[in-house]
């Protein structure tokens, strides 16, 4: 039951207190589980229990052979033209996760050196070459792209009892085990060569459907998306910030900037083409991580990954370039070509792992991946979960730029994740911005400005890409006044606080608990001042100290403290959803300016 006090006129306090005893029960909902069902004929792989189906490519081939016997391809990779090449990809050295481990102490990880390439299925027809050990066609996916399909596939164990098993069907199969994930050790890497029997979609296949694992998936490799589009007009306003065209349709900088720029300890890990690291108006941690080598400091493999970090902390009110939204936090750099080779999905999964292993509150992403891994859904799973000691990794993706009614993957593979999309200055959906019932919240990301390598700046760029950054540095500033929060309450405050912007409908939805939402726009968009106040607002005391309210405030927390307050300028203030209430003087509201208290 709710109890509500009005307050209006000139009054003193001294000390008041206000109670409330009464709590709701929450119910929680469990979902059932998945089944398995084989005998659906057709070219497919397994994801969470459901056949993804492919169709064959004719035209060309994944092929593998060790290094030391490329001389003997030549005439593969050489075209009749000199300085050409014959092959559809240059000759290129298999690199595997560095996260990869020895099963047990008594073995190691495989020394070979092996390279791969892709050539026509007519030119591997008419070499016959023993020096191949290894080739599997490609696929057109159900998007319309194409994935090679790799010599590697993983298995998930149920346990590690299982691991003898795991060995048993491997030798029966004629494949072998490379090694464990050092960061999630239930993960298996497995090979394939001409002698096992199948290739790595047979054999994935083959051991799922055995019901003894947990899953198993091959490697199919395909470029992931970077949600990007580079137009050629300058615009050099940064009207995310502040929208003088249409007011309101911003994230609420200045405000939100008047009651944080971050905190210092609060790391948003940017995952993607890597960050310049001494771009002189980015604000960058220490560490830095490659995920394709495994080594440190991180690479840059493309502008991306720095246009995507300009929105997060570039330096601000330092005289240069731009300003951003949460300036005083650190970005970490986790680079990645998010190129289509050998076990690129596994060091995608080893980023998000780095990221949360090594002190990331937030981690950012903007791009996605026509195949979807159960690999990458653990990662993810894996920081939402463990993250910050247990109170998790703040994850956010973009939802994509394919002009399609649904979001993409990985922003659609776990309902933790916030997903964003993009609108334009207007505060409209942006074109090119998937959306659907995936969808979380939008935020600017359409003719905008940011940050670039070779210490510039990129004008007139627009994505879901430069969206998703936004709200994670929103989700930063949150975690900068409240670092106590678990990444599902801050998810939650940057929901529940979103502007109804756009001419679109909001209404209740079953499935969105946190406002009225609207499948185009999701809740709304990022609001940094509202989600700011709100997460100061939330925990077991909020303090409101020191202050001179003269616009209406709303002030929401189980307990509320305040002290030192005065109400002016017809304002109204009010405590709401609280179980108590502490009022201690002095505290004045003035003459037409109003209090409302509000228990729980």
């Amino acid at each position: 039951m709710k109890r509500i006090l009005n307050i209006i006129g000139i009054f003193f306090l001294s000390i008041i207190v206000f109670t409330s005893c009464q709590k709701s029960p929450e119910e929680l909902n469990e979902g059932s589980p998945q089944t398995r069902a084989a005998g659906v004929t057709g070219t497919y792989y397994w994801y969470n229990g459901e056949k993804i189906y492919l169709t064959p490519k004719n035209d060309k081939q994944f092929i593998l052979f060790k290094t030391s016997d490329a001389n003997s391809l030549s005439s593969l990779f050489t075209a009749s033209a000199p300085g050409t090449s014959k092959a559809e990809t240059s000759m290129q050295k298999v690199v595997l996760s560095s996260h990869l481990e020895p099963i047990d102490e008594n073995n190691s990880l495989p020394a070979e050196d092996y390279s791969w390439a892709t050539i026509s299925t007519n030119d591997l027809n008419a070499a016959k070459s023993s020096a191949i050990i290894y080739s599997a066609p490609y696929f057109t996916l159900p998007d319309g792209k194409e994935a090679g399909l790799s010599h590697l596939f993983y298995v998930k164990v149920k346990s590690i009892k299982d691991l003898r098993t795991l060995q048993q069907f491997a030798e029966e199969n004629k494949v072998t085990i490379l090694g464990r994930n050092g960061y999630m050790r239930d993960w298996y890497t497995l090979s394939c060569t001409n002698e096992s029997a199948g290739n790595a979609l047979d054999m994935a296949n083959i051991f799922y459907e055995t019901g003894l694992f947990e899953a198993c998936q091959p490697d199919l490799m395909c470029d992931d998306d970077l949600y990007a589009v580079v137009n050629d007009p300058l615009y050099s306003s940064q009207w995310h910030l502040k929208n003088t065209a249409t007011a309101g349709v911003d994230i609420n900088f200045e405000n939100a900037r008047a009651e944080s720029l971050g905190s210092e300890n609060i790391i948003v890990a940017v995952v993607d083409h890597g960050i310049q690291l001494d771009h002189p108006d980015l604000n960058v941690h220490t560490i830095s991580y490659d995920s394709e080598t495994g080594t440190r400091p991180s690479k840059v493999y493309g502008t991306h990954g720095t246009n995507c970090s300009g929105f997060i902390s570039a330096k601000t009110n330092n005289g240069i370039g731009i300003a951003s939204i949460a300036p005083n936090c650190k970005l970490m750099s986790i680079s990645n070509t998010l190129m289509g080779n050998p076990d690129s999905r596994q060091k995608r999964a080893d980023a998000i792992n780095f990221a949360c292993n090594n002190g990331a509150a937030v981690i950012s992403n903007s791009w996605g991946s026509s195949v979807k891994y159960q690999v990458i859904d653990d990662a993810i799973s894996n920081a939402l979960r463990n993250g910050r000691s247990g109170k998790g990794c703040v994850v956010v993706f973009a939802s994509g730029n394919d002009y399609q009614s649904t979001v993409g993957y990985p922003a659609n593979c776990n309902p933790e994740v916030i997903a964003v999309g993009a609108i334009s200055s207007s505060g409209m959906r942006a074109s090119f911005s998937n959306y659907g019932s995936a969808l979380d919240v939008v935020a600017p990301g359409e003719d905008v400005i940011t940050t670039t390598t070779n210490s510039g700046y990129s004008s007139a760029i627009s994505g879901t890409s430069f969206a998703c950054p936004l709200v994670a540095g929103v989700a930063a500033l949150v975690l900068s006044v409240n670092p106590d929060l678990t990444q599902k309450q801050v998810a939650d405050i940057i929901e529940s606080t979103a502007k109804k912007c756009g001419n679109y409908s909001y209404t209740t939805q079953s499935g969105h608990t946190n406002g009225t939402w609207n499948n185009q726009m999701g809740y709304g968009l990022v609001d940094a001042y509202a989600a700011v106040i709100k997460a100061k607002n939330t925990g077991s005391t909020v303090y409101f100290n020191d202050k001179t309210v003269t616009t209406d405030t709303v002030i929401s927390g189980d307990e509320i403290s305040a002290t030192n307050v005065t109400v002016k300028n017809n304002a109204k203030l009010t405590f709401t959803n609280a179980k108590s209430i502490i009022i201690t003087q002095p505290f004045t509201v003035e003459l037409t300016s109003s209090l409302e208290l509000s228990l729980q």
